[in-house]
């Protein structure tokens, strides 16, 4: 006599491609608010960036219109004009071309198709990733991406550790914080980076220990190569 099918396997062979549909659709829904950032605003925006380490806060001036040494301009360290050794400093950091190096440590962060609903609310998703390959990495550090659910914007990325990274023999990571937001330069504008934040803490070989931390934030935006026009219609606005 053939056994009859159990309800429940039935139920859930219905919903599988579904279930799977939905797992989906949230590196659908990261893949497209990434895809909405503008990483590559340095050639039609001039903004501030305001850079704070361990010793001091930097804050400089970026114009696309400028001649090519001339685009980054500094404006002061710890509230002061600068002397001329932080002016060459400061232009030493600058001479490397950062077009595209967001975009990169972004997908250097999310491991491609790992993005996972985390939580929800009314107001924005709350999703997973896998942040690297290496398994203590994985074990020892919460990454979460949030995506507003209106505009669905791209909010933030963020990765920290909840125990001690172990990467290579004699070292210890006790403090790892990465952490990236995103958001409109101006009103009906691109979204861009506004700020990246890192706090790496720990010990090598039991002899040396590090602690650093580095802030940069970007702002006081302005539209030197486009219309305002040209966001709305890409960003739908009517």
């Amino acid at each position: 006599m053939r056994k009859k099918t159990k309800p429940v396997f039935l139920l859930l062979l219905f919903l599988c491609p579904f279930m799977s549909m939905a797992e989906n659709d949230y590196n659908v829904i990261f893949k497209k608010a990434l895809e909405a950032v503008d990483f590559d605003f340095e050639e039609h925006c001039a903004f501030t960036e305001t850079r704070v380490d361990s010793e001091h806060v930097w804050v400089g001036r970026f114009d696309p219109r400028a001649t090519t040494n001339e685009r980054w301009q500094i404006v002061s360290v710890d509230g002061r004009e600068p002397t001329e050794k932080e002016v060459e400093e400061f232009q030493e950091t600058k001479t490397h071309d950062h077009s595209g190096d967001g975009d990169k440590r972004v997908h250097a962060m999310v491991e491609p198709d790992s993005v996972q609903l985390v939580e929800e609310t009314g107001d924005f998703w709350l999703l997973g990733f896998i942040p690297d390959e290496d398994q203590d990495v994985m074990n020892s550090v919460d990454a979460t991406i949030r995506v507003d659910k209106t505009t669905h914007r791209l909010d933030y990325i963020d990765m920290r550790n909840h125990k001690p990274i172990k990467p290579g023999y004699g070292v210890r990571i006790s403090k790892l914080i990465t952490r990236l937001t995103f958001g409109p330069a101006f009103e009906g504008g691109p979204v861009v980076p506004l700020s990246t934040r890192v706090e790496v803490k720990g010990r090598a070989y039991l002899v040396v220990s590090f602690d650093e931390e580095e802030l940069i934030r970007n702002s006081d935006f302005e539209c030197v190569g486009k219309e305002p026009t040209d966001y709305d219609e890409k960003n739908g606005a009517g």
